[in-house]
């Protein structure tokens, strides 16, 4: 199914997309003038039957053509809506094809989610302009969205269900036509709030309506048969306008409860409907990894799928619409007291589906998060690979482990190995040699592959684990925090969370800044010593060599890599490439004088 790259694939299936469109567009507009020449007859049957002594023939005529008419506006309204669905369709593949360049500064950066694990997030560029969330992000809905959010900072560690998602994904991988058609469907939810808003009502405390149905059922018999008794002179009409306005006065005494769940229900009928389909393309696929079967069956109460189970809330919706045409609704409620009916319907949805919408909306959400972290998978397959997860003790082994926001066709990737704990990877190396890029991207790879989700790299091996980075520390002037301050407190807390899960993956560059030269040697070897002792994972980026020394006093313990500098005709060269031992060559003094900021 994938063409020699992703690129070709997505601009073949355009022009695939936009050659069916332009198919039913033509035939839309055979429809259309089918349609106008079915009007035209039933005009003139219409005509013929009313100004001349035919009747039968105009009459059969006009009856053909009024049922054919129908018929056409029904096939014609199908079809516009199958052209929007394309046009949808081919948008998304237009879109990838801007993702596959890293052209996505525009889309929804999600910086609203960077409070949620504020550490991971700003540490390692979840969220905001550039960051991983958009970069990912495919999800439609708002719900969707603060999925993938809650995924990125808070990643499972169970390995039996990364190995789950890894099926799931791998799975959907393999499917991009259900993808696509899903992610066609749900581009049309506009709402972002369906869930919420039928949550909301859901959660509302319901009281028996059954009492007040019968007295409206009996009260629409009365109606029906004095209306009848008048129509033929056996009753007067004063005693079916008695009844009548009676019906209508008990309709308006609970007509405070009808048009509180008309105003909360009728705004997301259309989105309502779209979720139906989104549903019933869940149910109708032949999935078959454990983890996607699990969320299908969730789908599923006694055998009745959830696409019919909202299937019958919209239609009861539908009918609720009538209260938009005032004088029917009127005259039904008057006869019927419709709205009494519709309420009780609606009672009865919510009483026998109350504690199952939760469910439902968790299946769509999670949907919504996989196809995310398919799609990254899809648009990278050259790139990536799915890891292997290990079950005991900790590790992380990686062979051309790579970024996953660098553009390919400058991404350096480099290969590692830590294991065991404790155990402490010293990162020494000049500025701008690539130390903080290489801490991010082991911290991202790791929060993808903990997802389930491929990483960039040729083979990798993890243990899934916490994750507690001290990279990016600023400090607050809300809270009259120096930088200092703000970098303690972090340290602090990688303290208490050590102590409490050893199995956290501290991640740490070049702490202790705020400090001269001799203290922050003294108190990063105490606090990587401290480390040591809580026997936690460390990866450390520093410039102060010094640190290095730990490798001979934590013999298998402490291990020094490094990036290097090299000086070639007079020019800075970086070839961001790992290497084994202790950094030897310094830039600061070199790029100061080659900007001519000191001599």
């Amino acid at each position: 199914m994938i063409s020699t790259s992703q690129s070709a694939y997505y601009q073949n299936r355009i022009i695939t997309l936009e050659g069916k469109q332009n198919s039913l567009k033509k035939k839309s507009r055979q429809y259309s003038l089918i349609r106008l020449c079915l009007f035209l007859c039933f005009v003139g049957s219409l005509f013929l039957l009313f100004k001349t002594n035919y009747i039968i023939l105009p009459f059969i005529i006009l009856i053909i053509s009024l049922g054919l008419f129908i018929l056409f506006v029904i096939k014609h309204n199908k079809l516009e809506d199958a052209i929007t669905l394309l046009s949808a369709k081919i948008q998304i593949n237009k879109d990838e094809l801007l993702y596959i360049d890293h052209k996505y500064s525009e889309r929804n950066a999600g910086e609203k989610y960077a409070a949620i694990n504020a550490s991971l997030s700003n540490d390692f560029d979840l969220f905001g302009r550039g960051s991983l969330f958009q970069y990912i992000n495919r999800c439609n809905t708002q719900k969707g969205r603060d999925t993938l959010a809650q995924s990125l900072c808070f990643p499972d560690k169970s390995p039996e269900l990364i190995r789950q998602k890894q099926g799931a994904i791998n799975e959907l991988y393999a499917n991009n036509d259900f993808i696509q058609d899903f992610q066609s469907i749900t581009k049309f939810i506009r709402g972002n709030g369906t869930e919420s808003v039928l949550q909301n009502w859901m959660n509302e405390a319901q009281k028996d309506f059954s009492s007040i149905r019968i007295i409206a059922i009996i009260l629409g018999l009365i109606n029906i048969v004095c209306a009848m008794l008048s129509a033929f002179s056996l009753l007067p009409w004063q005693v079916l306008t008695s009844t009548l306005t009676i019906s209508l006065i008990f309709v308006n005494i609970h007509n405070k409860k009808i048009l509180k769940t008309h105003s909360q229900l009728i705004s997301i009928a259309t989105d309502l409907e779209n979720y139906i389909a989104a549903f019933q393309l869940i149910e109708e696929t032949p999935f078959q990894s454990d983890h996607l079967l699990a969320l299908k069956k969730s789908l599923a109460l006694n055998d009745t799928a959830t696409s019919k189970i909202l299937g019958s809330l919209h239609k009861i919706l539908s009918v609720f619409e009538i209260r938009e045409n005032r004088l029917l609704s009127f005259l039904l409620n008057a006869f019927i007291l419709l709205d009494i009916h519709i309420f009780y319907s609606f009672s009865r949805w919510k009483l026998k589906y109350n504690s199952n919408t939760s469910v439902w909306f968790a299946v769509f959400n999670e949907m919504e998060t996989l196809i995310s972290f398919t799609t990254f998978a899809f648009n990278n397959s050259q790139d990536v690979v799915y890891p292997t997860v290990s079950d005991e003790g900790f590790s992380v082994q990686a062979q051309e482990m790579g970024h996953p926001l660098i553009n390919p066709t400058v991404r350096v990737n480099n290969s590692f190995s830590i294991s065991g704990m404790p155990s402490v990877l010293i990162i020494t190396g000049a500025n701008m040699a690539g130390k903080s890029t290489f801490l991010r991207t082991v911290g991202v790879n790791l929060l993808l592959a903990m997802n389930g989700t491929p990483v960039v790299a040729r083979s990798f091996t993890f243990t899934p684990c916490d994750i507690f980075p001290c990279i990016k520390i600023q400090d607050s002037l809300i809270n009259n925090e120096s930088y200092f301050y703000a970098e303690l407190l972090r340290l602090k807390e990688i303290i208490e969370q050590a102590k409490k899960q050893p199995k956290t993956f501290v991640i740490l560059d070049e702490i202790l800044r705020g400090t001269n030269t001799k203290d922050k040697q003294t108190g990063s070897l105490g606090f990587i010593e401290k480390l040591i002792q809580l026997k936690v994972p460390v990866i450390v980026a520093t410039h102060d060599l010094i640190i290095g020394e730990l490798e001979q006093k934590h013999v298998g313990v402490a291990i020094n890599q490094c990036f290097e500098v090299e000086l070639i005709n007079d020019q800075l060269y970086f070839d961001y490439k790992l290497k084994k031992g202790i950094s030897q060559k310094l830039n600061a003094s070199f790029l100061l004088r080659k900007m001519e900021i000191i001599d």
